[in-house]
């Protein structure tokens, strides 16, 4: 049984099923990736148990073939093989797979293709078609805020929300909060709650341009995304996400429109600046015109700076955790930023001008920080 097929188009597909391929795990199935050869094509695919990856490269071959081979080393071996074709041989020795391309000749041992997994059915009615490069932007402004702490399952997931405007993602860990609209046909209400490890992975699989289509399986607990010729299925997290509508503030006393760049440089700088590895506070002062930050660690200094700023409503002061402040920043887009907050221990919330939708925004926890409470007092 014999198939041949181009190294490079090899390499590709191998590198993109490659990314859930985990270093180590007690499952061989997770270990491996399975290549299934038909008329034309060779599919490969790739599970860590909770997200399969699945994706084609053009072959050669009139044989059907089904084998799982070690995942990492096969990915590595054919990365480092010359330019050309590549030929793949089965049933010669047994328990072994020979790849040779020009002078390279190796021989890898198979795994056990029986247990890999069997993907799981999916509903056979139309899937929601959305745009790419709409699903990639909110996927890149919303992912990052999903926690990593697994006491709370269901903030480990970014939620997928489906009803009058399409549809919208959400996440948020309990000090942040990131919402974006996907775009999409409106449709019943219905929420899916996606693991942010998938989410992640599917935003690397998006391109600019193109359709995605969405299935869900019948008993709701698996989501399947299809990218051209590649597929990503994941499991669903169960639970219920908090209600966002009841954290988001309805109302502001302080607005400030600062530019972008110049904002995230100045919080760059600040983060330089503090004892805590989690929480490095900056102080926002705002006022008529500008916008202080300051911030201070006593083991290494203080900074502060002072960027123009356009000011709605008062002026008052409020801190924020520079990493969080970071990540949001790194996450937007576009010239302006509008930062609003109530009052010091009210949330802050974040836009920017490249928002699909009056619903994009981002939301982050003040801090106390008593150094940096009074302004006042602290430039004293």
């Amino acid at each position: 049984m014999e198939l041949s097929l181009d190294q490079a188009a090899f390499a590709r597909a191998l590198r993109l099923v490659g990314r859930v391929v985990p270093s180590r795990s007690t499952n061989s199935s997770a270990l491996a990736i399975l290549l299934e050869a038909a008329p034309g094509e060779l599919r490969l695919t790739a599970t860590d148990l909770e997200v399969t990856l699945s994706t084609t490269a053009p072959a050669e071959t009139g044989d059907t073939l089904r084998l799982a081979l070690p995942g990492r080393l096969l990915g590595e071996y054919v990365a480092q093989l010359p330019a050309g074709r590549l030929r793949l041989t089965a049933g010669g020795v047994k328990g072994r797979v020979g790849l040779e391309c020009e002078r390279f000749n190796a021989q890898l041992a198979t795994l056990d293709a029986a247990s890999f997994p069997r993907p799981a059915a999916f509903t056979a009615e139309a899937p929601l078609s959305l745009d790419a490069g709409r699903l990639r932007g909110a996927v890149e402004r919303v992912a990052f805020a999903a926690a990593r702490d697994t006491s709370r399952p269901v903030l480990t997931a970014v939620l997928f929300s489906f009803g009058a405007e399409g549809l919208m993602l959400t996440a948020a860990d309990g000090f942040r909060l990131a919402r974006a609209a996907a775009g999409g046909e409106a449709g019943p209400p219905r929420e899916l709650l996606v693991p942010a490890g998938a989410v992640a992975e599917l935003g690397h699989l998006l391109g600019e341009s193109g359709a995605v289509r969405l299935h869900t399986e019948p008993e709701g607990k698996a989501l399947r995304v299809e990218v051209g010729q590649t597929t990503l299925v994941t499991r669903l997290v169960e639970g219920h996400f908090p209600d966002v509508e009841r954290v988001v503030p309805r109302e502001w006393r302080t607005r400030l429109t600062v530019d972008l760049a110049a904002f995230r440089q100045a919080v760059r700088v600040a983060a330089l600046f503090g004892e805590g590895a989690e929480a490095r506070p900056v102080l926002l002062e705002a006022s008529d015109g500008a916008v202080r930050l300051h911030a201070q660690g006593p083991q290494v200094g203080e900074t502060r700076t002072e960027l123009p700023a356009s000011l709605e409503g008062e002026a008052q002061a409020v801190v924020l955790n520079t990493r969080l402040l970071g990540d949001i920043l790194e996450a937007a887009r576009g010239k302006d930023l509008h930062i609003s907050w109530l009052s010091a221990q009210s949330p802050v919330v974040f836009r920017d001008g490249e928002g699909e939708g009056t619903a994009d925004l981002w939301l982050a926890m003040p801090l106390h920080d008593p150094s940096l409470a009074h302004p006042a007092a602290a430039a004293a």
